[in-house]
């Protein structure tokens, strides 16, 4: 049986994946163009969206030069 990835992460995980700290990521969730969203208390970040926003701040910054 395959594994399956997840389709989101805590706001913990994302932090470590985008190698900031969680102030910074908490920042980021203020944004209304991250992937985040709440489950009960719990605040989530969708694994697809991640990436999607990364590769929307590397084409603007590659936009930008």
């Amino acid at each position: 049986m395959d594994k399956l990835s997840p389709l989101a992460v805590s706001a913990a995980e994302a932090a470590r994946l985008l190698g900031v700290s969680r102030p910074t990521l908490y920042q980021y969730i203020g944004r209304d163009d991250f992937p985040s969203f709440r489950v009960g208390n719990r605040v989530l970040v969708s694994v697809a969206g991640l990436q999607g926003w990364i590769d929307q701040q590397t084409a603007a910054k590659a936009g930008a030069g």
